[in-house]
């Protein structure tokens, strides 16, 4: 997209672009940026907080809400609690994972920045700039990834199948993004195990607020790992490009 021309019709602002007085004026550049701009949207996503498993059973009711704003709060202060959550029980071990072919890792080696951005695009995320991204990563608090020990007909030998990461101030809060999984491996429990033990480092971090903002579909799964939302159903808000599929929406 020409940055320049979206701008002069209102793109880049948000708002909506005003027709020409003038009859065949529009340049054939900012019928482009038109286009595009139609297929955009703006994707709410709830944000979530760890609160650890058992103090979210107790929030929760059946649909997943957290219903007490007081206890809540107590907890995410700091109030009569412990400030810094309990860590999340890793339901499947590393053994298991292994059998199958498949290793954690929790450090930047081995990764291809051509090979994460095409896992983001299979999931529909946006393609980012390569040498951004690699400042985002050196900027990183904490990053999982699941990389292929064999060779398979879903998997080339040291393929990376699954990321995520977390940035942070090393002390109070933390926040989790980029969580994806490659399609052919979706809803296999890699998603969960990345989730599990990526929380697990930032509470043994000793972080007390630990945060992300989820995609709408995988709400639920989240919360049953241990996160709230807040019961006044506080927002945040992404401007991202409309999926064309439902790719990315089977990440656990």
């Amino acid at each position: 997209m020409n940055g320049t021309s979206c701008q002069r019709h209102g793109i880049a602002s948000g708002r909506p672009a005003q027709p020409s007085l003038r009859p065949g004026s529009l340049a054939g550049s900012s019928r482009r940026c038109l286009k595009v701009a139609a297929t955009e949207t703006l994707i709410k996503k709830p944000k979530l907080s760890y609160v650890g498993l058992q103090l979210a059973t107790k929030l929760h009711t059946g649909d997943g809400v957290c219903t007490d704003k007081a206890l809540l709060n107590d907890r995410l202060t700091g109030g009569s609690t412990l400030a810094v959550p309990p860590p999340p029980i890793i339901s499947k071990p590393d053994a298991e994972f292994l059998a199958l072919g498949l290793e954690f890792v929790e450090t930047r080696d081995g990764i291809k920045i051509t090979e994460l951005n095409e896992l983001f695009e299979k999931v529909g995320f946006p393609r980012r700039d390569p040498d951004r991204l690699r400042v985002a990563l050196d900027n990183t608090h904490r990053l999982i990834w699941i990389r292929s020990l064999k060779q398979s007909r879903v998997a080339r030998l040291g393929q990376l199948l699954g990321f995520a990461r977390a940035t942070s101030d090393g002390v109070f809060s933390a926040t989790i993004w980029d969580v994806a999984v490659s399609p052919a491996w979706q809803r296999s429990g890699l998603g969960k195990g990345m989730i599990e033990r990526l929380t697990q480092q930032l509470v043994q971090d000793g972080i007390s607020t630990i945060t992300l903002y989820a995609e709408p579909q995988v709400v639920g799964l989240y919360k049953k790992l241990g996160f709230v939302d807040d019961p006044e159903g506080i927002r945040g808000m992404a401007f991202q490009r409309k999926r064309k599929d439902k790719k990315g929406m089977g990440l656990f």
